[in-house]
């Protein structure tokens, strides 16, 4: 069934005026023109809508139950109209977004923040993923960002681009009654006899960041404790004093009040960064990168 939007307003017109005539002079165009959209809606229903009397046009019972389901069909064209021209504008609209095992939270709550004040129409929705499913959807559309964390870029295809979001350094992780604690700095040396726990590699998945590929870098061997899938859980260890950890010196903002944080003494700083497809940039991926520059 093929039912033009021309000719549900030709008909609604033609139901509130009924009359022809008037009809199309309210939507500006000749008589023929709405006969015979009337005549095609008609033919594509295989119903008789109107039919004309001495006085004008009534409308049959088919007609008359018809007619508010065609207004509303055209209220919902209408919506749906100006629904795509706002998100063309970059006013409406979903941004999905994948965030990777380890990323800050900090780094992406305060971007998001200011993107809900600068674009409060468009919807966020954030997707736990691996960097190499991340890289995967980007390709595909099907999430339009991808914040990861690490000491380096991941290795990426040619569309994929990397924006810096921040760079950090990095922090030993203790409970406050740690003799450690107490320390101005610490190296990863000085956590030989401490229990770590640190997130899984199986969670990571690739991902340029981990006490893994610090201990890769500089042959450290580190006394596992316990992996685990995410940084809360590994807070909460520390929090019971169960082991250390190493994280980034911003997720201090979200620690237990047990957990002391001392600056780790490593050369390399941990760099945020997000990823997007240079193929798939709309209006709201567009204005997230210009929000994210100066951070």
């Amino acid at each position: 069934m093929d039912l033009s939007m021309k000719g549900l307003r030709c008909f609604v017109a033609i139901a509130e005026e009924r009359h022809f005539g008037r009809a199309a002079a309210r939507l500006g165009v000749a008589q023929p023109t709405v006969t015979q959209q009337l005549q095609r809606l008609e033919a594509a229903l295989e119903l008789r809508l109107v039919h004309r009397d001495g006085r004008g046009v009534v409308l049959t019972e088919a007609g008359a139950a018809f007619l508010p389901h065609a207004r509303d069909a055209i209220e919902s064209g209408q919506l749906a109209v100006r629904a795509g021209q706002a998100a063309m504008r970059g006013e409406a609209g979903l941004l999905t977004i994948g965030l990777t095992p380890g990323v800050p939270p900090g780094h992406l709550t305060d971007l998001l923040r200011r993107f809900a004040v600068e674009r409060p129409h468009i919807r966020l929705r954030l997707r736990e993923t691996s960097i190499a499913d991340a890289l995967a959807q980007l390709g595909q559309g099907t999430i339009q960002l991808a914040l990861t964390s690490g000491f380096q870029p991941p290795a990426r295809p040619e569309p994929i681009e990397a924006v810096q979001l921040a760079e950090e350094p990095l922090a030993v992780v203790l409970h406050r009654d740690n003799p450690l604690s107490r320390r101005a700095a610490l190296s990863l040396t000085d956590l030989a006899d401490e229990p770590v726990t640190v997130i899984a590699r199986d969670a990571l998945r690739d991902q340029p960041f981990g006490i893994h590929g610090m201990c890769r870098r500089t042959g450290f061997q580190a006394r596992k404790f316990a992996e685990v899938n995410d940084v809360t859980t590994q807070l909460s260890m520390i929090a019971a004093g169960l082991s250390a950890g190493v994280l980034p010196l911003s997720m201090s903002r979200y620690a237990p009040a047990e957990v002391t944080f001392v600056p780790l003494t490593y050369p390399d700083p941990m760099r945020t960064l997000l990823l997007f497809d240079r193929r798939h940039t709309g209006p709201g991926v567009r204005e997230l990168l210009r929000l994210a520059a100066p951070v």
